[in-house]
């Protein structure tokens, strides 16, 4: 019985690709094509050409619209379009018994993000968020020492991510409103809010305040990084937001995400300040090839003495949190358990994002 259970949970799966931008074809396309029992079928995007070139790395059919994706048998897809499209993507597919992960945001709003939530419960499918940081070896480190109880109860939680050039492609969908949902809050901002709540257990918010900045983006000097070049100067959303949320269990929260900043390079930088002292880590999400730190560390301070400083392994490969958060997947769809950053873990993030946007729109702090 052991053996046909163990035969039943290594069965063929088959997946499929939702939207063939930069981080299906750089990030999930590897990860999913080097593991065992598992085929990519299908890659779907609205753009044919694009669809088509990812496929052929695949071996899958290409498809541009998603009736054509719906005629291959699909065991889960891997969610990668423009944020405003998510929540009826998601659901299409969860109605249909088909697994999702899905990129952050799992939804630009927390109405929406609470409906694919449910739906998800109700269909008995998995849901699960694509916060792939939480994979990371730093951040891994960081949490094992929090619960450890090292630095105590936490009181403040800040969390920053800062580019010195890091807009995605400015003009593309990322910069207009009406596509993406908002800025670097809602792009950034979501997995430095994933990392406030997951290393923190923070729950309620009580309180939130938000400030939001944008500046002029010269794309006529050649405007490209990492992520390409620039599409027109048309950037509709924030390029630079600070967020303060006030918790049930008194914990401060604070955001600073920024796409262009006065920095000498770019950087992730997460403070804890606890009851017994304070931990910070200072690396660096993503693929950029402008960091600011050589070395990635972590500092542990105790009230009153000297800073004690912890080398951390130089530049971390993204791709190896990429392939855990893919073998993860393919896991709890084999176990049928529930995933872990779940579908409750990114409506909360969504519902962080609102109220802070509330804030901004409002001018005053929102509860």
């Amino acid at each position: 019985m052991k053996r046909m259970n163990a035969l039943a949970e290594q069965r063929h799966m088959s997946i499929g690709i939702v939207g063939a931008g930069w981080i299906a074809e750089h990030a999930h396309l590897p990860c999913f094509l080097s593991l065992g029992n598992v085929s990519v079928r299908a890659i779907y995007d609205t753009d044919e050409a694009r669809a088509a070139r990812l496929a052929e790395q695949a071996g899958a059919a290409a498809c541009s619209r998603l009736s054509e994706i719906g005629q291959v048998p699909l065991d889960a897809v891997i969610l990668c379009t423009p944020n405003h499209t998510h929540y009826e993507i998601a659901k299409h597919f969860l109605e249909k018994g088909i697994h999702v992960l899905c990129e952050k945001p799992m939804t630009t709003t927390a109405k929406e993000a609470e409906s694919l939530r449910r739906l998800a419960e109700e269909t008995g499918t998995v849901l699960m968020m694509g916060f792939v940081n939480r994979y990371r070896d730093d951040i891994r480190e960081l949490r094992s020492r929090i619960a450890a109880g090292q630095i105590g109860e936490v009181q403040i939680c800040e969390v920053s991510w800062r580019r010195k050039r890091g807009i995605p492609r400015p003009g593309s969908w990322f910069t207009q409103k009406q596509l993406s949902g908002g800025g670097v809050l809602i792009d950034l901002g979501s997995h430095m809010l994933d990392q406030l709540l997951f290393l923190t257990g923070a729950e309620e918010p009580v309180a939130c305040l938000g400030s939001f900045h944008s500046r002029p983006v010269f794309t006529q000097e050649g405007y490209s990084n990492w992520l390409g070049s620039s599409e027109s100067e048309k950037v509709e959303v924030e390029d630079t937001a600070v967020g303060m949320i006030q918790f049930a269990n008194g914990m401060l929260g604070k955001v600073h995400v920024s796409w262009q900043d006065d920095v000498a390079g770019d950087f992730v930088q997460i403070h804890l300040k606890g009851e017994r002292g304070s931990l910070t880590l200072n690396t660096l999400f993503g693929f950029s090839d402008q960091g600011l730190y050589k070395q990635p560390h972590l500092l542990l301070t105790f009230a009153g003495q000297e800073v004690q400083y912890f080398p951390l392994p130089a530049k971390p490969d993204p791709l190896v949190a990429f392939q855990r958060q893919a073998e993860q997947f393919v896991a709890c769809i084999r176990e049928k358990s529930q995933p872990v950053p779940s579908a409750q873990d990114g409506e909360k993030v969504v519902r962080l994002i609102e109220l802070l946007y509330q804030s901004v729109r409002k001018g005053l702090v929102v509860t």
